[in-house]
């Protein structure tokens, strides 16, 4: 049977019409692909950590200066924020928004990977939840952190796996954990609790089973645990301690269990902005960084900075780190 040309017009705009919608939708309806965390074509693979931004929506613009020098300077495979990120001055989630803007901005600029764990300031704005602040930072383009395993006041335990610079096997690993508030009852700070230690062991095991064998790893988190005062007292550790060490009393066992699993090689926080000491114990390092941000507590004759974590494919258990300050700044 022959159409006629009316037929075909309005067959040709029908097809016209599906093509058009199918491919809008597509775009509305596909996420934007995550970046790939993969070790350098040379084999290294370099992490920033900033610690204690610890500002609002007005944010102090000397803390964004000299993160911006720092990623200039040191060109990093992934940034991370361990914690203490936003302060309570946000006076509506509006606010919070635009502090969270403010330091995601360095970031997003230069579409470097950049992951978050929260610290014991990060929800006392009350404007929002610590998981609508995790969808917040899980809606930029180039942000890789997670939910991940949530308990009723933690969220954001995650571990990111860095594949090998040739292959798509994992060849390192970074553990996030939400280390807590505050204990009101005893008036102390948190800990890691049993649950976070439990998830921890069996995230372990199955990327052993997966892989057959045990790949090393860095974790992170805010508030410093016990083993920091025993590393420092030791009298071995390198770095400075300006201020009390302000860990909980109670230990949760969250060491013994990294010396038993024999995975993690380092562990690193924030939380008191004065330390950036680094000592090692049964063959797992303790470090801090010193605070990043100008908006909060610190002290003018102690330099700002960061930490830089340097990994070599080619040996990943044994990592180089070091600090990189303002005064390094000349301008």
């Amino acid at each position: 049977m022959k159409l006629s040309k009316g037929w075909f017009i309005i067959g040709s705009i029908a097809i016209f019409l599906v093509i058009f919608f199918s491919i809008t939708y597509s775009k509305d309806n596909t996420e934007t692909p995550k970046p790939e965390l993969k070790f350098r074509k040379d084999g290294t693979f370099k992490i920033v950590q900033f610690a204690d931004s610890q500002d609002g929506p007005d944010i102090d613009i000397r803390t964004i200066n000299l993160m911006n020098k720092i990623l200039d300077f040191e060109k990093p495979d992934l940034v991370l924020l361990t914690g203490d990120n936003v302060d309570d001055s946000s006076k509506s989630s509006k606010e919070v928004k635009k502090s969270i803007d403010n330091i995601a901005e360095p970031m997003e600029r230069r579409r470097i990977p950049w992951a978050v764990i929260f610290g014991n300031h990060d929800d006392e704005h009350g404007k929002m939840s610590k998981e609508e602040m995790m969808n917040i930072y899980t809606s930029y383009p180039n942000n890789i952190s997670q939910s991940g395993f949530t308990t009723s006041d933690r969220v954001g335990n995650y571990n990111i796996l860095i594949k090998a610079s040739e292959t798509n096997i994992p060849v390192f690993n970074i553990y996030m954990l939400d280390s807590g508030k505050y204990d009101y009852k005893t008036k102390e700070y948190e800990w890691i609790n049993y649950k976070q230690i439990d998830w921890y062991k069996h995230t372990t095991e199955a990327i052993q089973q997966k892989y057959n064998r045990t790949i090393p790893a860095l974790m992170f988190f805010h508030i410093p645990i016990p083993e920091f005062k025993i590393v420092w007292e030791n009298g071995q550790a390198v770095g400075f301690k300006n201020e009390e060490i302000s860990s909980p009393k109670f230990n949760s066992g969250l060491f013994e269990a990294l010396v038993d699993t024999k995975d993690v090689k380092g562990i690193f926080v924030g939380h008191d902005h004065l330390n950036d000491f680094v000592g090692e114990l049964n063959g797992i390092k303790l470090g801090y960084s010193r605070s990043i941000g100008y908006g909060t507590y610190g002290d003018d004759s102690f330099s700002r900075g960061a930490r830089v974590f340097f990994i070599k494919e080619s040996d990943p258990s044994k990592f180089e780190t070091w600090m990189r300050l303002a005064s390094d700044f000349h301008n």
